[in-house]
């Protein structure tokens, strides 16, 4: 039998996740781009995570299930699924043997190939569990608002994608808000301190409260 599951290529080391969603949606006959499952989906420095794939098929309308499973887990659910992949990258598994031998990937980076049992485990295999094996992998399914969903302009979401993405570095700009109102803070303790100079210093001629004065304007300068 001819294979006829189609492989969506990855643009970047960081697009696996979404390529994978398009892969999934490509099979139920929904093709979407890339670059448009990229705008709707939140992504971090490492890439897209799995709860940000969660997020997006539930943006896409489908129904999804993430966790560690067995290989004898794989062997009851439908397929496709998405699998992490050697604990860094994400493939579809679209078929299994009736023997449950031979297992075919669809990755995003190098395109489609058959493992056997040892190389499944050597990729996919994550953790033990009651001396159990298991990996992490998606199933998803389309719901009835999959059919509704079409393509849009990327621009559209733009503002909504910049907003997930100043949430997973709200604390660094929460820091650099905190630095800014203590910088304008001591701008204006700065007229006051030089007042302060020419009010009490000069006028009393006490040199000591001058260079303490200036030595706190000083650290000032620096510190900023």
């Amino acid at each position: 039998m001819m294979d006829r599951f189609r492989v969506v290529r990855q643009h970047d080391g960081m697009q696996c996740g979404v390529a994978c969603m398009a892969m999934i949606c490509r099979h139920y006959d929904k093709g979407l781009s890339i670059s448009w499952l990229e705008s709707l989906c939140h992504a971090s420095r490492e890439g897209v995570s799995l709860k940000a794939l969660h997020d997006l098929s539930i943006e896409l309308g489908m129904d999804s299930v993430a966790g560690k499973v067995s290989l004898d887990d794989l062997y009851e659910v439908p397929l496709p699924c998405i699998l992490h992949w050697n604990q860094n990258h994400f493939v579809v598994l679209y078929k299994i043997s009736d023997r449950h031998t031979r297992f075919w990937i669809a990755d995003p980076g190098k395109g489609k190939y058959r493992c056997d049992i040892k190389e499944m485990k050597q990729h996919w295999i994550s953790t033990e569990s009651n001396g159990v094996e298991k990996g992490i992998a998606m199933f998803l399914e389309p719901n009835d608002r999959f059919g509704s969903i079409r393509e849009g302009k990327p621009e559209r979401r733009s503002f909504r994608f910049m907003m997930g993405y100043l949430r997973q570095y709200k604390r660094y700009f929460f820091q650099i808000f905190c630095g800014l109102l203590l910088g304008c803070l001591l701008q204006l303790i700065m007229p006051f301190l030089t007042q302060s100079i020419v009010d009490i210093g000069i006028r009393h001629k006490d040199i000591g409260f001058i260079w303490l004065v200036l030595l706190g304007e000083l650290m000032i300068v620096v510190g900023r």
